[in-house]
């Protein structure tokens, strides 16, 4: 019998270009551009960037997942070695041998030229309803870390669902899912057409039927094709780079005959009015379409409200930034480790670091303790984060509260004020996407936010202190990135409408 099913499920070949692989349903999902480029863009332009980040992640998913399934399984058999074909054939002997777990099992259906295949995490052994195996079936388990059902998760495994249901002959109906925080049962069946559209996309987008819209720079699409996607997008002068922008005001601009930001440009602000309107934008969402169109196509910033801008300066001018970390089992702790300033006046970088959750404390005594008593000074940071994490924090640590609450009133939100005052040729005011449209260049390319966190645990463990250092060198360039916008604001002419 498994000798039959696997002749007949893998229809005595292994997978080709044209079978779906379901483990591409994130990509599809969440970088269908970036798909697209792997089928169509030539090899040479792909640029690899190690995520460290998400390695540790998955190492972690890992042990977790090892975890559980131990503890509810006798029998476990661990699926690995060989071609994708080969795996579902080990796959199908431990079903006929009634393993409690089946880890990594493949499953796969080529009995079409355009067939489907993939993993799962889990198949568990259900002791009632009859399969072609006996006594019992099999239903799929996914062990994930994410707080919540994620649609590539829903989708992929209900395409396996399909095919668990047609290989042993009794649909489960559905999958359970072991989130971070809870479980929840997927209906694969319910599921199912959906998952069988996104793969006629991937179809059309192998093909070359279909062209899916890049994200916004600076991720354009994920690596491999990060680098090529977001020069791609400012090439074409895509519509994507406006920041305010949704689908469908995009896709009402292309009808218009409109395609890129230098087309807006050219058709003028009236003609723009007419175009985006109610309902589905307003007057203001107009003007700020061809504000931003005229700061592109002048490479410069136009002014929007020049009343909120510069920001008033003390006789100490003090740019911070948070570094955190996350928690990646059940029993670690989230805690900032690093406090990261630019002092302007004495041209210098000053850190503060916490090893542990303990020292957290600490390090915001210090920052408090460095800003001193000097009525006449100011800090400045970029987005939201870092005056939320104080205010959480002065529940946390009562004893510092005032010196938080100290903190926290010389406090300026930079990304709030050049918001406020100008439309910048740039696809977001994330500090990562506004400052490079100025000049301003990170010195590393391969230490971000996420990956911070590595190098930061690697400290921990080794004690080298070239771990950290790259930490810190991302720290100062964030912090005197903020400087440099501002610098360059005031030193260069704007533009008004």
């Amino acid at each position: 019998m498994t000798e039959e099913l696997f002749t007949e499920f893998s229809a005595s070949r292994t997978p080709g270009p044209k079978d779906f692989p379901a483990g591409k349903m994130f990509i599809l999902i969440q970088d269908p551009f970036g798909l697209w480029c792997s089928f169509h863009v030539s090899k040479t332009e792909a640029v690899e960037e190690p995520n460290l980040y998400e390695h540790l992640r998955g190492k972690t998913d890992r042990n977790n997942r090892d975890h559980w399934i131990h503890e509810h399984c006798k029998t476990v058999t661990a699926i690995s070695g060989g071609n994708e074909t080969e795996k579902f054939k080990k796959t199908l002997e431990a079903m006929a041998r009634g393993d409690d777990g089946i880890i990594g099992a493949v499953l796969l259906d080529l009995r079409k030229e355009d067939g489907v295949y993939g993993s799962v995490n889990l198949l568990f052994k259900v002791n009632e309803g009859k399969s072609v195996f006996g006594d019992y079936h099999y239903k799929i388990v996914q062990l994930k870390r994410a707080g919540e059902l994620k649609e590539h998760y829903a989708m992929q495994t209900s395409l396996m669902n399909k095919i668990l249901a047609d290989v042993q002959g009794c649909n489960p109906g559905s999958a359970l899912f072991i989130l971070k925080s809870k479980d929840q049962e997927l209906d694969c069946i319910k599921a199912l057409p959906r998952a069988e559209e996104y793969v006629s996309q991937w179809r059309a987008i192998r093909e070359n039927t279909l062209l899916p819209e890049a994200k916004k720079p600076p991720k354009a699409a994920l690596a491999p094709w990060r680098v090529y996607a977001n020069k791609y997008v400012f090439a074409a002068k895509d519509l994507v780079l406006f920041p305010h922008l949704n689908a469908q005001m995009r896709k009402t601009l292309k009808e218009a005959g409109l395609n890129t930001y230098e087309d807006v440009y050219l058709a003028g602000l009236d003609k723009i009015k007419e175009i985006l309107k109610e309902p589905l934008a307003s007057e203001a969402l107009a003007v700020e379409t061809y504000a931003h169109a005229l700061a592109y196509h002048k490479n410069m910033p136009v002014i929007r409200e020049p009343s909120f801008w510069p920001p008033e300066h003390k006789k100490r001018n003090l740019y911070f930034d948070f570094e955190a970390t996350e928690t990646f089992t059940a029993d670690s702790i989230s805690f900032v480790y690093l406090i990261g300033v630019w002092d302007k006046e004495e041209d210098k970088f000053v850190y503060f670091v916490a090893k542990t959750e303990a020292e957290e404390e600490i390090i915001f005594k210090q920052f408090a303790d460095y800003l001193g008593s000097e009525e006449s000074a100011a800090l400045y940071h970029w987005t939201e984060y870092e005056v939320k994490k104080m205010r959480s924090l002065c529940e946390k640590y009562p004893k510092i509260k005032p010196d938080l609450e100290k903190l926290i009133s010389h406090c300026t939100d930079l990304k709030v004020t050049v918001e406020k005052s100008f439309y910048l040729p740039a696809p977001s005011l994330s500090l990562k996407a506004a400052a490079p449209a100025f000049g301003f260049n990170w010195r590393q390319d391969d230490c971000g936010a996420m990956d911070s966190m590595v190098y930061f645990t690697n400290w921990l463990k080794t004690g080298e202190f070239a771990q950290l250092e790259k930490v810190l060198m991302y720290n100062e360039d964030d912090c005197k990135a903020m400087l440099y916008m501002e610098n360059y604001l005031k030193e260069h002419e704007a533009l008004s409408l």
